[in-house]
């Protein structure tokens, strides 16, 4: 059960309409993360930009991003998060043996370059963002420098994610 109240939609403040419009159009829903932070109209505003930048937006393609969203919630074993990622990830044509496998850490089902990606994520959230050079090196041979800030940006929101998750007591929706 939620530890903090969530907005209902009857209830959704005047100037968070255009936000909760556009997770409905990005999302299908306004998810409860979302419906919890509402409480504060100014960092429900401010986590949706950063998340819209590092997920929906970009330069990376959307079904790749949430195959690293996935392997963040796994590592931080969050329900509600994993929930969320693996649904949008079949959503967006990522197979559920991909995510088996990611899920597993056996990267080579997938193409070298998401191979590098998914371990950066790992080991930035296994060593809070501690990474070896070796595999900076080796991620800066396959990404631009606008497409490696991506990809740490968004390992770092679902940090976030999974951690106001946790601490609100949220479910998988």
């Amino acid at each position: 059960m939620p530890r903090v109240p969530m907005v209902e939609p009857s209830d959704e403040p005047a100037e968070l309409r255009e936000v909760f419009e556009q997770l409905r159009r990005t999302r299908g829903r306004v998810p409860g993360m979302y419906r919890t932070l509402a409480q504060q109209p100014g960092v429900l505003a401010a986590h949706r930009a950063y998340f819209h930048a590092a997920l929906d937006a970009g330069m990376l393609p959307r079904p790749f991003k949430e195959k690293i969203a996935f392997k963040v919630a796994r590592l931080r074993q969050s329900p509600y998060c994993t929930g969320s990622h693996r649904s949008y990830a079949l959503k967006h044509g990522v197979s559920a043996q991909e995510l088996e496998a990611i899920d597993r850490s056996d990267y080579k089902v997938l193409a070298a370059g998401e191979a590098v990606a998914l371990e950066f994520a790992e080991a930035m959230t296994r060593s809070r963002g501690v990474v070896e050079d070796a595999l900076m090196e080796r991620l800066k041979a396959r990404y631009s420098a606008k497409e490696i800030v991506e990809i740490a940006a968004l390992v770092g929101i679902m940090d976030l994610a999974c951690t106001l998750a946790a601490t609100f007591g949220l479910e998988p929706d």
